[in-house]
């Protein structure tokens, strides 16, 4: 009876770990944005649909969309590519030697923007042997959402929004009542900054790439960021925006405004960003430790602008990136 009892447990111990193996795999993402491309892999439970371990994290600075801008035929410059596709190839190598086995790839502002944006996309996808997909602003938007999701302690029906800015393009994302409600805008890092550029200082984004010092402008850049808010978001945003939880995600807010208002944290309060803003404003590049120089102090005066024009009282921030909300969304899509 003894031997019977053993041989019953050791099936039972064996079994549970047979199915556990069956249930776990490593699945990795690549998301190829307009101002940073970003690797993202982890060990996934694809029976309960969690994301059990992150294993891989990486961001690369490249300026897509600053050389799209710069560029005379509206094309992402073939030679900056090709300066990339190492480091792109990289990201993959470093993935395949921790076995991931599955690895997703999207594209998104800059190469739906750009004349040659999918010849650029099927150019990648073959050096790398990976299919990348040029995502649409909402599926972008959608994404930003789930990654939210995977990481902060909230489920789809809290009232929430996730606001997701890169170098190209900015989303907002809700649902209530079983309703999806999203913007889409065109107001971003990049396009911000030489708004501000040629808006504000008479300077051709073509030829310069820096605005900073932004200096005395300070007030009139901060206008610019609201009247934008003010024009073209929705009266659903509006009117949730004093209240709702924000949540925000992507390397504008979760990386560039936090580290710059409130380091080491994960929220921000609108005081506190208009306070970093007074301090940095008269920096000059040389003075701005960030391989994103150009563009952190606008950066500021963009997501302050929208603050103040919206009534955001604080956001809280996620460094979540597209390639783990397209990994956790796959997984509940089963």
């Amino acid at each position: 009876m003894m031997r019977y009892v053993l041989i019953l447990s050791a099936f039972v111990f064996f079994g549970d770990i047979s199915f556990a193996g069956n249930c776990q795999e490593k699945q990795g993402a690549l998301d190829f944005g307009s101002g940073t491309t970003k690797a993202f892999a982890a060990l996934v439970d694809v029976c309960k649909k969690q994301i059990i371990e992150v294993i891989y994290e990486e961001r690369l600075p490249i300026a897509l969309n600053e050389a799209l801008e710069k560029s005379p035929n509206n094309e992402i410059p073939v030679p900056v590519i090709s300066e990339a596709l190492p480091r792109y190839r990289g990201l993959v190598k470093k993935m395949k030697e921790l076995e991931v086995g599955k690895i997703y790839a999207v594209a998104t502002s800059v190469f739906r923007v750009a004349k040659n944006g999918k010849d650029i996309a099927q150019k990648i996808s073959r050096e790398l042997k990976i299919p990348v997909n040029i995502i649409s602003q909402e599926r972008e938007a959608e994404l930003g959402f789930w990654s939210a999701l995977a990481q902060k302690k909230v489920s789809a029906d809290d009232s929430i929004v996730v606001w997701d800015i890169g170098g190209g393009s900015m989303q907002m994302y809700s649902r209530e009542h079983g309703k999806v409600h999203i913007y889409q805008g065109n107001l971003a890092s990049v396009t911000f900054k030489n708004k501000i550029l040629e808006v504000l200082q008479f300077k051709n984004p073509k030829e310069v790439s820096s605005p900073n010092p932004i200096g005395r402008q300070r007030e009139a850049a901060l206008q610019l960021a609201k009247n934008h808010a003010y024009l073209n978001v929705p009266a659903f945003f509006k009117e949730k925006a004093p209240h709702a939880r924000w949540i925000g995600v992507g390397g504008v807010l979760s990386m560039s405004v936090q580290k710059q208002t409130k380091k080491n944290a994960s929220e921000f309060a609108q005081g506190e960003l208009d306070e970093a803003l007074k301090q940095r404003v008269f920096l000059q590049d040389s003075q701005i430790e960030s391989d994103y120089r150009v563009s952190d102090i606008s950066n500021l005066a963009l997501v302050l602008g929208y603050m103040q024009a919206l009534k955001i009282p604080k956001v809280e921030t996620a460094q979540a990136s597209l390639g783990q909300g397209l990994i956790y969304s796959a997984l509940h899509a089963k």
